[in-house]
């Protein structure tokens, strides 16, 4: 009873009495759900919890699903995959203003390519999620907003929880998810860089932070970070926050194919890009981008359309589980 009332004390919680709807990319990280998430959900089960599991079946199935589940009254919900899996799973339990249709709380079990959202909570093995259900603490997160065009030419809105970007993380992110992913995240958003660096062209880019322009020109990439790591483990944000209620948006500059590969992309991977006279960095909560020509957009690793884009953050919109403490350190 003392361990339980401590844990209620450090906004710990204790094991759901409810039912766990998990929902499962089944072809996520090369098909890794399935050799992970039966031993999981075995583990869930002996311990008294009911698991109700779901498929996805294509791309944007995720998303009807959780709404389907939060609106007949899901509260705990597991997402069995990667950042695009989870990226789904939020668009179908917020409604266009970015409010929950629902009283949700949402648990990753890691299983994609990517898995930069859950890394930011050290949350990097599928298991863990036994112990975030018993004890883990339910953190309250913002999510960015993006208005884009599709490729279809019609606008559209979609949420995103980690990442966007315009230009060259798109462009690798389209590489990424047609290729075989078998190399694992890193290896294969490092190869699916180093790939994209030697074809891909700098565009005529209009930056606007809170309606003010601040940037116009050239640039090979426009980054919208929520989180702090991308493309597998990149720290393209090493001072963002979930939980401040503001965007970190970087411009890349045009530079030479030489000083991308062999000083800027070594720099990102260690957090130390931002001293380079090429990365331009603002903070804010609303920001826009304009081009003459469409530029492809990617986000939380999954490519959605080209500019123009108005993106903004939506504070403390999902409930997460997280490990005890890590609300805190990823503010």
């Amino acid at each position: 009873m003392e361990e339980t009332r401590t844990r209620a004390a450090q906004g710990l919680t204790t094991l759901p009495t409810e039912t766990v709807h998990a929902i499962v990319n089944p072809v996520a990280g090369s098909g890794r759900p399935a050799r992970a998430w039966p031993a999981v959900r075995r583990r869930l089960e002996s311990l008294g919890l009911r698991v109700e599991e779901v498929h996805t079946t294509e791309p944007g199935a995720g998303i009807a699903l959780s709404r389907q589940l939060v609106e007949r009254g899901a509260r705990e919900l597991l997402v069995i995959g990667g950042d695009g899996t989870v990226n789904e799973v939020v668009n179908g339990c917020l409604d266009a203003q970015g409010q929950p249709i629902g009283p949700v709380t949402l648990t990753i079990v890691p299983c994609g390519t990517g898995r930069d959202f859950p890394r930011l909570f050290g949350i990097v093995r599928p298991e863990q999620a036994v112990d975030l259900l018993r004890y883990g603490q339910r953190c309250r997160v913002d999510i960015g907003a993006i208005r884009f065009r599709a490729f279809d030419g019609s606008s559209r809105q979609r949420y995103f929880v980690n990442m966007a970007d315009i230009g060259l993380g798109a462009e690798t992110a389209a590489w990424v998810s047609q290729s075989t992913k078998q190399l694992g995240g890193f290896f294969a958003y490092l190869v699916g860089a180093m790939r994209t660096i030697l074809r891909h062209r700098p565009a005529e880019l209009v930056i606007e932070v809170e309606g003010t322009t601040v940037f116009g020109g050239p640039a090979l990439m426009v980054a919208l970070a929520n989180g702090r790591f991308h493309a597998g483990g990149m720290r393209i944000a090493p001072m963002a926050s979930v939980t401040d209620g503001k965007l970190e948006i970087f411009a890349l500059r045009r530079v030479s194919r030489f000083v991308l590969l062999g000083s800027l992309l070594p720099a990102v991977y260690r957090g130390t890009h931002l001293a380079h006279p090429a990365v331009e960095h603002w903070t804010a909560r609303r920001v826009a981008v304009r081009s003459v020509d469409p530029v492809r957009i990617e986000t939380d690793g999954e490519v959605v359309g080209t500019t123009d884009i108005e993106a903004w953050v939506v504070p403390k919109a999902l409930y997460l589980r997280v490990p005890g403490g890590a609300c805190e350190t990823s503010a």
